[in-house]
């Protein structure tokens, strides 16, 4: 047996996750590459951690992480190594590949990590990376420049941005295989006596397991179907017959105010949603190692998200935000943001942390998650001081629970395209170089 089990119907293809009770080989588990970026960076004073282990003290806004000491590391002092202060678009799209932007009409960067990582994970299974985003992105030129500067982390060369995909129900589509499924037809219903079957076949723990599994698979579709049916963006099924990044909305490329009501219109109903949706299906492409690459963009550069929902916050778009000039009121906002961010990143790692994946360990043990902002001082758009977690253990090589500090090491030790080479290798791609790096980061 495999670790990954079908079950397999005319319209639709369910991959289940690890069952000890079939296992009859002890492969390991796979090490998963993901990231998650948020834009405008964060408020500057409520940011960063000190000590080790169970003493490490969290800022406010890492606070949401406390339970999780164990499992993650706060870097300090890492940057793409040309990206400092100046304008937006240098310092966002080049967030994973550490090239040096051009001011050219035609989009130039670099290829970025989690496209080299995929490039040799995607043999082995069906997707090779899923790039995804919350806020759509946009079209055309922004500032004299491709907007796709703005919108993007994921380059699968240096003339090839990848558009994330932004639609949950696309990506729920795409990891499901339902091209043949009429959609007033549950996924689980056309593989229902398949899933029956081999219950039976199933330990009692493991069958508690699969329960659990079907069970966050359905959730999952009933909130798309819901999001589907009130007509909200997080339930759009395609993007077929419409523009790759408007949806069809009618506007003139040349005239701002137009470009500004066609973005607003896109913008996610629930973000709180949106997000959390987005989150589950990293996961459960993880569960059923579609892929074992992925990333998620929370917002775009230039953020247009508002965050009024939040208790406190001003219901001001987050570039604004961003912007704060140190006045009280804004700086409380924009840490409430940052902390929202964090949130997310201790659901996933919780979410992760709940999945058995045999010899004693689990998804988090399994899995190296990238998280933090393209800045950080979103006033002065500082970019020499990357605010960045790193989650997760990559199967056993990365220890958790520290502060690595690299603001007194020599500028070529700063740059984070070091880490990214150290991600590369621990995920077996045979590489000594990526982008400007100087050498791998010890972890």
């Amino acid at each position: 047996m495999n670790r990954r089990h079908l079950l397999k119907c005319l319209g639709a293809t369910l991959t289940l996750p690890w069952f000890e009770s079939l296992a009859q080989n002890t492969a390991k588990a796979p090490i998963r590459y993901g990231c998650l970026l948020f834009a405008n960076g964060v408020n500057p004073h409520e940011w960063g951690a000190s000590g080790s282990g169970a003493d490490m003290k969290l800022s406010s806004t890492l606070k949401p992480l406390e339970g999780l000491k164990q499992h993650f590391t706060v870097l300090k002092d890492l940057h793409v190594f040309n990206n400092t202060s100046g304008p937006h678009w240098p310092l966002f799209s080049n967030y994973l590949s550490g090239a040096q932007f051009k001011e050219t009409l035609i989009p130039e960067g670099g290829e970025s990590i989690d496209q080299v990582i995929a490039r040799h994970t995607g043999k082995e299974t069906p997707v090779p990376s899923l790039v995804l985003a919350v806020e759509p992105a946009e079209s055309g030129l922004r500032g004299g420049v491709p907007a796709v500067y703005y919108s993007t982390i994921s380059w699968s060369s240096k003339n090839t941005p990848i558009a994330p995909e932004v639609y949950p129900r696309a990506v729920f589509d795409r990891l499901l295989d339902t091209s043949g499924l009429l959609r007033d037809r549950s996924v689980l219903d056309v593989v229902l006596a398949q899933s029956k079957d081999m219950r039976r076949r199933l330990s009692g723990m493991d069958q508690q397991k699969l329960d659990e599994f079907m069970h966050s698979v359905r959730d999952l579709e009933l909130r798309i179907e819901r999001a589907t049916k009130d007509g909200r963006l997080e339930g759009q099924k395609s993007r077929l017959g419409f523009s790759p990044s408007l949806n069809g909305i009618a506007f003139d490329p040349h005239d701002p105010q137009s470009r500004a009501e066609a973005r607003a219109t896109l913008h996610p109903q629930d973000v709180r949603e949106h997000m959390r949706m987005m989150l589950d299906l990293m996961l459960l492409a993880w569960r059923m190692d579609k892929t074992r690459v992925a990333t998620l963009i929370f917002n775009r550069d230039v953020s247009h998200m508002k965050f009024g929902f939040l208790n406190g916050v001003l219901n001001d778009q987050l570039h604004g935000i961003s912007h704060h000039k140190e006045d009280p009121k804004k700086l409380a906002s924009y840490q409430r943001i940052n902390q929202f961010h964090v949130e997310q990143l201790a659901y996933l790692m919780k979410q992760m942390q709940s999945v058995d994946e045999g010899g004693g360990t689990t998804m988090l043990d399994n899995v190296i998650l990238q998280f933090g902002s393209n800045m950080f001082n979103g006033d002065s758009h500082d970019g020499r001081n990357l605010p960045m977690i790193l989650a997760g253990h990559g199967g056993g090589q990365i220890a958790g629970g520290r502060v690595l500090d690299f603001s007194a090491k020599a500028e070529d030790q700063q740059r984070a395209c070091n880490l990214y080479l150290s991600f590369a290798q621990q995920m077996g791609v045979q590489i000594g170089k990526f982008g400007d790096s100087a050498g791998p980061l010890p972890l």
